[in-house]
Order: structure tokens, then sequence, then C-alpha cells
């Protein structure tokens, strides 16, 4: 069906709320159409496709006897689906086998990271903070997984032999 400019206002409105779940690099492919029925309720119906990575990612479908109806109806779904699919995501952060967690979220590593505290708060100097980060340790469970597999101290190196014992005990704290 051909779009009054009014209509597809309103759509672009509607599909910017709910921007912020999306996936990078992906974006929705609407279709409304007219199709005759019975019932009144069901002449408009929207479709929405969500296209990421060059492949359908999620499909909604709503109708009505008004096309505005649809679609705001249409967004709705499509919000709550996205919502919980990003929240599931986000409770998906579990322990691997070998006791490591997925990388961090971007909100975890600002400054000063929970790891910086943490050891300024149980004496370690800022040097050997500093060079824990320089190694790549920026959370509390990478610095525990170093430890397990005994690469605390090639990552630390000679110069910091004297910090690689308090670490140690940080750890094992943190665990009982």
């Amino acid at each position: 069906m051909a779009l009054g400019d009014d209509l597809e206002v309103f759509i672009r409105g509607k599909f910017r709320r709910i921007d912020h779940l999306l996936p990078r690099n992906s974006y929705f492919d609407v279709v409304v159409t007219r199709e005759p029925t019975r019932e009144v309720q069901g002449h408009y119906v929207a479709r929405a496709n969500l296209i990421g990575s060059g492949s359908l990612v999620m499909r909604g479908e709503e109708s009505a006897g008004d096309p505005h109806v649809a679609i705001d109806t249409l967004v709705d779904r499509l919000e709550e689906r996205l919502s919980r699919q990003h929240s599931f995501i986000q409770s998906e952060r579990r322990v691997t086998a070998r006791g490591n967690l997925p990388p961090t979220p971007d909100e975890e590593l600002v400054h000063p990271s929970t790891l910086e505290i943490i050891l300024g708060d149980h004496g370690v100097d800022d040097e050997t903070i500093a060079r824990l980060e320089e190694s790549g340790i920026v959370t509390l469970e990478q610095l525990r997984a170093a430890v397990d597999d005994g690469r605390l101290h090639a990552r630390l190196g000679t110069r910091f032999r004297h910090a690689e014992h308090d670490l140690v005990k940080i750890v094992d704290q943190f665990r009982a």
C-alpha cells in the first residue's frame, strides 16, 4: 500500500522508540498492507522484519482496523520481545567450565574499576595495579583465572614478585 507522509512519519517515530534495543548494524523492514477481510478489525496488516548482518533476526505481524493501531501494537510487541531477549543475553554471563567469565561489558571497564578499588583497599600499590591492567587483567575474575592457571607470574614479570603473593592471598579471600 502506498504510505502517506503522515503514516510514514508515524512509523519512523514509533520504531525510533526501540532503537536502543537493536543490535548494531540492524534495521527494520516494515510493510503495511490492506487486506480484504470480512472483519473490520483485520483490514490493515503491519509486518516488520528485523534484519541484522544481512539475515532475518526477528519478525512481527499485527492486524487492526486502523493502520496506526496495527503499527502501535506491532511496536509494543517487538519492544517486549527485544527487551526480553536483551535481558536474557545479559543474564547469560555465566562461569565457563574453566572458571572464567565471558568478556565483561564495557560499563565494567570504567576507572576506577572494581578491581582497582578492591586491590587499593587491600594495600596493593598503584604500580602493581597498572601492571595488571597493562597485561590485560582488569576484573577480579580475570585475576582469579590468572592465579588458578599459574599465569600471574608470567603476566606480572619478576619485578612484581613481591606483589604476587599478596594478590594470591586476596583472590583466596574472595573464594571463601
